[in-house]
């Protein structure tokens, strides 16, 4: 009886201790793979930024462009050296870097091209910034793939069941009752927990990452529970980091360019019944936001483009969306009355109203004006990228008509 409880006694530490440097060593390389990734994620929203400002033919550094794409494709390489023979991923990484590359070079920002300084390049800006979304989600796609290693770090547990199995044999004679004993209690301290440990994380695979596994021991595997625990909630943060990251202005907290897009797109792939219900969009620009920054500075301009923000935010209704889509231009997707009839121009009368007070800037008054443009969808819209056009152009008309105004997109021209 002692004879075999020994037996018992170290196979299963020998195995626990196996199965915790296993699940030490995939940990340690799904850090280091899933943190390259982040690291290129961030840089890439860093140079999307420049490009976009470059477009919209703000005062940008050409050089901190091609620097930050330098900077961006060291990554790319740094990232794919720390694939530890994943050819998926690596596959994954290569589609994904000449992708943005493809993206760069059809906006004119790769290394060596520039915009034409003259007209207006928002087709292009647009064009960039699905692009540049395109590539991030294919980041975090690899990301979310690295989980796998985790699951390749765990042993099978049918490999100490058939242990159990031959140890009961090889003991039967010796002491029956001890045996029985000994596989009662491997079945519930070790085969059950390493099993709920490989649900956990076939359920980290299908993307729950607040799965949690219950910590009911304080032994080997009991820390391995912990480790799990730590990690899946790691993962759980660092997801709705980059969620939150890819589809908001970091300045302001609004809905960013691809948020509104994906918006859109949502809303035209519905159907065509769901198509002709109208839905409107205001294209919205500060009047002469240069002068703000060149009297008040970088960060008095950051400072105003936040309080405008939260005004804009707070003259819409809970189902209309308000997104920064760069610089000083917002964009606010109005959804009908319950009626059926526009609501564009009373929001835009709202937003105007918001102005009525000024702004305090550093401890200074400062009173600004908008330029606001609106589209409205008709079974005659083709897609988002029409609409955005459509809206765009009513707001350079707005613009160019005498500024602090509003106007309606037509068909058959501006009114």
């Amino acid at each position: 009886m002692l004879l075999t409880l020994l037996v018992g006694a170290v196979v299963t530490i020998v195995g626990v201790r196996f199965v915790v440097n296993e699940l030490e060593g995939a940990a340690r390389h799904l850090k280091v793979e899933y943190g390259s990734v982040d690291e290129l994620t961030g840089a890439l929203e860093a140079h999307e930024q420049l490009g976009h400002q470059l477009l919209e033919a703000h005062a940008v550094d050409r050089r901190a462009l091609v620097g930050a794409q330098e900077a961006v494709e060291e990554l790319f390489k740094a990232a794919a050296a720390a694939d530890g023979g994943n050819a998926d991923r690596s596959t994954a990484l290569d589609q994904a870097r000449h992708d943005w590359q493809a993206s760069l070079e059809r906006s004119g920002l790769w290394s060596g091209q520039a915009p034409d300084p003259t007209g207006s390049h928002s087709a292009d800006a647009t064009a960039f910034i699905e692009g540049s979304s395109s590539v991030r989600q294919q980041l975090a796609a690899i990301q979310v793939s690295s989980v796998d290693a985790l699951g390749r770090g765990l042993v099978d547990t049918s490999f100490f069941e058939d242990l159990l199995f031959v140890a009961r044999w090889a003991l039967l004679f010796a002491a029956v009752g001890g045996t029985l004993y000994l596989r009662r209690r491997m079945v519930k301290d070790l085969i059950r927990p390493l099993n709920s440990l490989r649900r956990g994380v076939q359920n980290l695979e299908a993307g729950d990452y607040s799965h949690r596994l219950d910590v009911a021991r304080r032994d080997e595997l009991g820390e391995v529970a912990v480790a799990f625990n730590g990690m899946a909630a790691a993962l759980q943060d660092s997801h709705e980091i980059l969620t939150y990251r890819a589809t908001h202005d970091d300045l302001t907290g609004l809905a960013n360019r691809a948020a509104l897009a994906e918006r859109l797109a949502a809303s035209f792939n519905q159907g065509e019944g769901t198509r002709i219900r109208n839905e409107g969009l205001l294209f919205i620009d500060i009047d002469d936001f240069k002068d703000v920054n060149d009297s008040l500075g970088h960060e008095g301009g950051d400072a105003l483009l936040v309080q405008l923000a939260e005004r804009i935010r707070a003259s819409v209704r809970s189902q209309d969306l308000v997104a920064r889509l760069g610089g000083d231009e917002f964009a606010v997707v109005v959804m009908n009355n319950d009626d059926g009839t526009p609501a564009t121009a009373p929001v835009a009368e709202r937003i105007h109203e918001a102005l009525s007070e000024p702004f305090v800037i550093g401890g200074q008054p400062l009173r600004v004006s908008l330029s606001i443009g609106a589209a409205h969808r008709t079974p005659d819209t083709a897609d988002v990228r029409e609409l955005l056009r459509q809206a765009d152009s009513a707001m350079y008309r707005a613009k160019h008509g005498g500024k602090a105004r509003y106007e309606a997109f037509d068909a058959h021209g501006l009114s």
